[in-house]
């Protein structure tokens, strides 16, 4: 068997891929006979790659990576990967449609809206409140808006993406990951700047961790049993991470799932795994054993 680590892609998220990918290349390669493939728009070459009872780790963030795209491709061609099937991708990467099926969980959710290009959204919303991609992770786009200019630039930065406007929950970040059937420790991200923008994801000492975050016991175990029925009802499958506020009146409301959650050293999934004493290259392993 080989595993084939898959990463690069076409992105905004194309540099913390290849990150991701060389990490997560470094531990495979130590047990199992691998290779490491840097994408760029014409994924199908991994057929030139792929041969029967080969396993594709998928390193790819955003984009056809991590839209049901490149899912779909492999469904299609008999490739076997790890990671959610097309069908929980495509729902995953609609941050709009996830919320949607979130709330019909009884999962809190802040307000939001597509914007359509009618500039009058902006009264809908109390100052300040979010603008972001409703397709992108790693807060690529990401703007906290208090006024009218301000919502010009932020719409102008994200000129061609499908943007979602929504209302601003002050309170605490946290991250919950689960792997296979069970949630890790919970993360509570504390950003120097006090937002959790890509600067603070990908620059180390732009934020630190508290893991376990330390969250009254009944409201943890009920982010805990949430996460686990939005993973399970869109049909994710090995691992996910999933992004809260926590309210300062401790309700928490759901954000965004990622399916195919960083691998960086400053990454979230591995910080929570190594808190309950998976080693990166144990946490590596047991993803391949779910396959």
């Amino acid at each position: 068997m080989k595993i084939i680590v898959i990463c690069g892609g076409n992105s905004s998220e194309k540099e913390i891929s290849v990150k991701s990918g060389m990490s997560v290349f470094s531990s495979v390669k130590k047990k199992y006979k691998s290779e490491i493939m840097l994408l760029s728009n014409d994924y199908s070459v991994i057929k030139n790659t792929y041969k029967d009872g080969d396993i594709v780790f998928n390193a790819l963030h955003g984009g056809y990576g991590e839209s049901g795209e490149i899912q779909s491709f492999f469904e299609e061609e008999g490739i076997d990967f790890i990671g959610s099937g097309s069908k929980a991708c495509e729902i995953a990467m609609d941050k709009s449609r996830c919320k949607k099926i979130a709330q019909k969980l009884g999962i809190s959710t802040p307000f939001g809206k597509i914007f359509s290009g009618d500039r009058s959204i902006y009264d809908e919303f109390c100052n300040p409140f979010i603008i972001k991609p409703n397709n992108e992770g790693s807060s690529v786009g990401f703007n906290i808006v208090g006024n009218h200019r301000q919502m010009l630039k932020a719409l102008k930065i994200n000129d061609g993406r499908s943007v979602m406007f929504e209302e601003f929950i002050k309170g605490r970040e946290i991250t919950v990951s689960i792997l296979g059937s069970k949630t890790l420790p919970i993360v509570e991200i504390i950003p120097n700047n006090g937002i959790y923008d890509y600067d603070s994801k990908y620059i180390k000492g732009k934020a630190s961790y508290v893991v376990p975050a330390k969250i009254n016991s009944s409201v943890e175990s009920q982010i805990k049993k949430q996460s686990i029925e939005l993973f399970n009802e869109i049909e994710c499958k090995h691992y996910s991470r999933i992004d809260y506020i926590l309210s300062d009146e401790n309700t928490p409301y759901f954000l965004e799932i990622n399916t195919s959650p960083g691998m960086t050293e400053t990454s979230l999934f591995p910080k929570s795994a190594a808190s309950e004493g998976l080693d990166f290259d144990s946490l590596i392993e047991k993803i391949i054993s779910l396959k």
